[in-house]
């Protein structure tokens, strides 16, 4: 059962992400990471809201370098257009406990679009991982449609290979909106 849930999680992230998950620390070289994440996006009455409630994300990454790694993502929304993306993440920097980068990448999402991404993540132990930031997406529509948030998220590794999170996504902006989500990444040696 172990080996299909690993293939399942193998073979669901080459359909396309941005973030593989919204914490600052890369992905180790030549490792790969795959995920799922079920969200629920809150409309507020949002201005060009149009993927309200329940999703789901498969995303996938590779570490290029220490420093350096690639990310993709699809989502599936009950209710609205999917979501394809690609990123790059910048680790600029490090010390025992405390990890800075920086995301930057495309989407398509009903329209193309970019997102930007700056993160700072606390780990006062190994297994804890607390995370916070500022997420800026921009839809290319016929009205340019910006995003903020701030990320606030918490992570559990249970080992070296298996990474619990939930992330709270506090809208900012008006044409933001409330985004909760729980997932889960495994990280592939």
């Amino acid at each position: 059962m172990k080996r299909l849930l690993l293939l399942l999680l193998v073979v669901l992230p080459v359909m396309a992400s941005g973030q593989v998950v919204n914490f600052a620390k890369t992905l180790p070289q030549r490792a790969y990471s795959v995920g799922i994440t079920p969200a629920y996006h809150a409309d507020r009455n949002v201005i060009l809201f149009e993927g309200g409630g329940p999703s789901i994300a498969v995303n996938g990454g590779y570490g290029l370098l220490y420093s350096l790694d690639v990310n993709a993502r699809f989502i599936y929304f009950i209710n609205g257009p999917d979501y394809f993306g690609a990123d790059l993440q910048y680790l600029v920097y490090e010390t025992r406990k405390t990890y800075v980068s920086f995301i930057g990448g495309l989407h398509y999402w009903d329209t193309f679009g970019a997102d930007l991404t700056a993160l700072v993540t606390y780990t006062p132990r190994f297994e804890v991982s607390l995370s916070t930031g500022l997420d800026f997406d921009l839809s290319f529509a016929e009205v340019v449609n910006p995003r903020l948030w701030i990320p606030l998220n918490v992570g559990y590794n249970i080992n070296e290979w298996v990474f619990l999170f939930a992330e709270y996504s506090l809208p900012i902006s008006e044409r933001s909106w409330d985004i909760f989500a729980l997932g889960a990444n495994f990280i592939l040696r």
